[in-house]
């Protein structure tokens, strides 16, 4: 009788201290945030950034910086992976939907296996080398879900993140006697040494060196070479907006192919013109025409081994690159990773990173950024090699075209190996 007793008294206490162990429990739970925090408590989002060539660099190291500053919106953790891709390519990739987006009319949960595998690494953002690929980007949307993927306007809307532009640059020691022979430095002047019949030696420089060399980005592999191009249309013809009927223009046309007889065939892929003339210097170009960006990150490869600079040359006419972050609205990224994108951007146009931005070479988008507002900035390190900083006025091209592009295309194809 007394061992029963001792059993039921045993579990009566049992029972007592487990109700009170689901009270406690309950309670330090509803101060932590409810029964229901585990349920709301940080995830991981992981999410693509297609980023252009020329800030890539720079997105990669603030998206490292990113991840590690903890919780993002809707409580989770953000984890960005940069995929560099030139525009063109991004935008062919966009064109052909090599990114497997969902046809029209095609709801998430209606989504096979396989295609909810290929969408767990669907791009979230891409910025792009200009706007006007985001564009063209849009007009194959349009065609295809019968709407924009990337907005212009509202909470997702692009947005710039920093600028470059095309530049004139040449070896110090080419300076001297093609400017002395030639005047100031343009298409014209280059087209007049690409032409000259025993190169450096009828335009006052060594004749050692060869025919002039021209280092300019591949027009069929990088968007700075159509942009090159569209430039030197620009001033053949004195005008900003360049037009299909001009590129198809016999005399234009003879004119562009001296020119491009100068290039020297170097660089191409993810190599820029500046990258290439850092690694064979007089071999890829005795100057040419790069992205700011570009020339100010190559310019110390340059000098360390050439010993000697690079001048830069700001032209009249020229063409801007804005960088804009377009965020994909479609439904292949959910409302999570959308945020997650966003919360990216703006932490790109934040002030630390637009200042970091000066360390790459590149103009901040915030007007309120001094180009000299980092001890790192290159601005301020290659000034004495004719970089501009503020107040630098330049005329600018007009957008570029779908047309422009094929026509340029098409120039390029019957004009290969000519």
């Amino acid at each position: 009788m007394n061992r029963t007793r001792l059993f039921i008294v045993a579990v009566l206490s049992a029972s007592a201290l487990f109700v009170v162990g689901v009270l406690v429990w309950r309670t330090i739970g509803v101060g932590a945030g409810g029964p229901d925090a585990a349920a709301t408590s940080p995830g991981v989002v992981r999410i693509q950034v297609i980023a252009a060539l020329p800030v890539e660099q720079w997105v990669r190291a603030a998206a490292e910086e990113f991840g590690a500053t903890g919780i993002g919106p809707d409580n989770a953790i953000i984890e960005v992976e940069v995929l560099p891709l030139d525009g063109l390519v991004a935008l062919g990739k966009w064109e052909r939907n090599e990114f497997s987006a969902l046809k029209a009319g095609t709801l998430p949960e209606d989504r096979t296996l396989g295609a909810s595998e290929s969408l767990s690494s669907f791009p979230a953002a891409w910025i792009a080398d200009s706007r006007d690929l985001v564009d063209m980007a849009n007009e194959s949307s349009r065609e295809h879900f019968g709407q924009d993927r990337f907005l212009s306007d509202g909470q997702y809307r692009m947005r710039s993140l920093a600028k470059t532009l095309l530049v004139w640059g040449l070896f110090r020691s080419r300076q001297a006697p093609l400017l002395e022979n030639l005047g100031p430095l343009s298409w014209d002047t280059v087209h007049k040494a690409a032409v000259a019949p025993t190169g450096w030696k009828e335009l006052g420089g060594d004749p050692a060196w060869g025919n002039f060399k021209l280092a300019v980005a591949d027009s069929g592999q990088s968007v700075s070479g159509p942009a090159a191009i569209l430039t030197a249309a620009g001033e053949f013809f004195d005008r900003t907006e360049v037009t299909v009927e001009d590129l198809s223009d016999p005399g234009f046309g003879s004119w562009l192919a001296e020119l491009m007889e100068a290039t020297s065939g170097f660089g191409g892929g993810g190599t820029s013109a500046a990258e290439s003339v850092a690694v064979f210097g007089y071999t890829a170009g005795d100057g040419g025409q790069f992205l700011e960006s570009d020339l100010l990150q190559s310019m110390e490869g340059i000098q360390t081994r050439w010993r000697e600079p690079v001048v830069l040359h700001y032209p009249r006419v020229t063409t801007w690159f804005d960088f804009p972050y377009a965020i994909w609205v479609g439904p292949e990224t959910t409302a999570l990773e959308k945020n997650a994108a966003q919360a990216f951007q703006e932490f790109l146009l934040s002030e630390e990173q637009q200042r970091r931005a000066l360390e790459f070479g590149l103009r901040p988008a915030d007007p309120n950024v001094q180009l000299d507002a980092v001890a790192g900035s290159l601005f301020g390190r290659w000034q004495r090699l004719g970089v501009h900083g503020e107040g630098l006025h330049v005329e600018e091209m007009n957008p570029t075209t779908r047309d422009l592009l094929t026509a340029l295309t098409r120039w390029r194809e019957l004009n290969e190996g000519r």
